[in-house]
Order: C-alpha cells, then structure tokens, then sequence
C-alpha cells in the first residue's frame, strides 16, 4: 500500500483461512473455532454468514449475536450506508429472494419474487439495495437490479451480463462480466475468466482489467479507485486501480491462501476492508492485531 493510504487510512480485514492440521491447531489453542463465510464490515461491527445463519460481532473480537435462526441458509449480508439495516439473499420459501432486517435482529421484510435467485452485492450510495439475477434476461446471465426501499420501486441495469456491481458516486457502474463459472481451476485464463468492466449509464461499457487475461472480480468502489479481487500473482490478493484502469497497486501479498470474498466500508479517512480465504476467519487491524472470534 502507498504512503497516501498509510498515512490515513485504517484498514481491518476479517480472514478466512484454509489452514492445514498443524496451523488449526495452533489457531484452536487460541480460540479460533469456526467456518465464516460473506463478511460485511460498517464502522465497529462486523456481520458474517455461520452454520447458515447471520451473526454480528465487534470489531474488537468477543461473543458473537447470532441475528438470524432460520433452517434455510442467509448469505451475502451487506450493512446499509447508515448503519441500520441489514440486506441478504435467502430461500424461506423456495427460490434465493432478497430480504432486509434491523442491524440488530428483528422482523425480516422481503423484497423480491423473482422465482430466480437472486444475491444481494452491495448498496447504492443512495441507500439502494444493488442486487443480480437472470430473473430479467432472455439469456441465460446475470443482470443488476436496485430496490428503493421508500417506493419498494425496482430498477433493471441496462446491461445484458453484468454481476458482483457496485455504484460510485458519480452514478457510474463497476461490475464483473461474465458471472461466476464455478471452476475452482487455479490461474484460469480462459474464456469465461472474469473481468471488471465500468458503465457510466450511456455509452458502451468499457473493460477495465485490459492487463490481464485472468480472474479479476469482486469490484469495490473507494476514494476513486477501484479495489478488487485477482490471482495475476498467483494467488488470489487485494488489487486496486483508479476509474480506468490504471496505476494499478497490490494491497495483499499472500503467498499460500486464495483471497476468496471481501468487502469495504468508507467512514470519513478509513476503509474496513474483509477478506477470505478458506475456513478460519480472524480480524486484522493495520495487520499487527489479532482479534478472536
């Protein structure tokens, strides 16, 4: 990371880890237990995917709050811009629907009947939930859909394929063509790899991972650049580059363990940033502090 982020911006990364016998061990002498999955991070608290349910925990560590007991599975929670409301994609009643709840657990809203699934991806900067399904597509591809959640109105992205999108201030759209194709190859380069494409809502989407013929995905949008998910090293890190492409800077160095999902948050000069990769899960403050989960 560069010296303008080191000088001002904190960042906390909740890791998930595929460790061998020996490190979980180690990690269970610790008090590290458990398999966490789609972490979302807002100011200090921390929401996470677990046994199938939603849990809240602290930034500092501690017990975690189990939010949500159904026998279904919730998955991809992702925290509003203020704080209050959680967003997620179940199946209650059959297909993968999107579904809100209060930050601290509460009556459930749902919000879609696309009778295809449908995963939450992120908020609009407008307090917008941002979700993709192929519920709208003659083809069979996802497309992104926002929610107001005042007029319950919903809003198709005119792009034919178009996943894992996230919006930045300017009302431009940063996403992944084409969708997840399953294939835990490592290093794929072929042609369904996925890449990080912009959309300014007018003209033609442009690509923006020209660089590399690889995996490139996961887009999230901070101070005018664009962090991400790619293995052009090897292995699965945090990337950034700026609006088109350029000056492109790595953020993680991991060497052994895949970068698997992550999300960010900006709080005035800080970005919270989580990560996975694998099964462990612990936080990281400015990578000197442990925290237990």
């Amino acid at each position: 990371m560069n010296i303008r982020f080191k000088n001002y911006i904190k960042l906390i990364f909740a890791i998930i880890i595929l460790f061998n016998s020996k490190n979980t061990s180690i990690l269970n002498a610790q008090g590290f237990r458990g398999y966490y999955q789609y972490p979302d991070i807002h100011d200090n608290t921390i929401v996470f995917t677990s046994e199938g349910d939603i849990w809240k925990v602290s930034v500092n560590g501690g017990l975690a709050q189990r939010l949500t007991t159904h026998p279904e599975e919730e998955r991809y929670a992702n925290i509003s811009p203020d704080g209050k409301t959680l967003a997620y994609s179940a199946s209650y009643e059959g297909p993968t629907e999107i579904y809100t709840m209060p930050i601290d657990g509460g009556i459930t809203t749902r919000w879609t009947y696309e009778s295809e699934t449908s995963s939450v991806t992120n908020w609009s900067p407008d307090n917008k939930i941002i979700y993709q399904t192929q519920a709208y597509n003659k083809l069979p591809d996802e497309q992104l859909v926002t929610i107001d959640l005042k007029t319950r109105i919903k809003s198709v992205v005119p792009l034919y394929q178009a996943s894992e999108g996230t919006q930045n201030e300017k009302g431009d759209w940063i996403f992944i063509r084409p969708a997840d194709h399953g294939d835990a190859a490592k290093r794929y380069v072929g042609g369904t790899a996925r890449q990080i494409w912009k959309f300014d809502g007018n003209n033609e989407a442009v690509k923006l991972t020209n660089d590399y013929d690889g995996e490139s995905h996961k887009p999230m949008w901070y101070d005018g650049r664009v962090f991400f998910i790619s293995d052009r090293d090897g292995i699965m890190n945090i990337w950034s580059m700026d609006s088109d492409g350029n000056n492109l800077e790595q953020h993680t160095k991991h060497e052994e363990y895949d970068v698997r999902y992550a999300n960010i948050h900006e709080e005035k000069s800080f970005i919270n940033m989580l990560q996975i990769f694998g099964y462990w899960m612990y936080l990281q403050v400015v990578i000197t502090r442990l925290i237990s989960v």
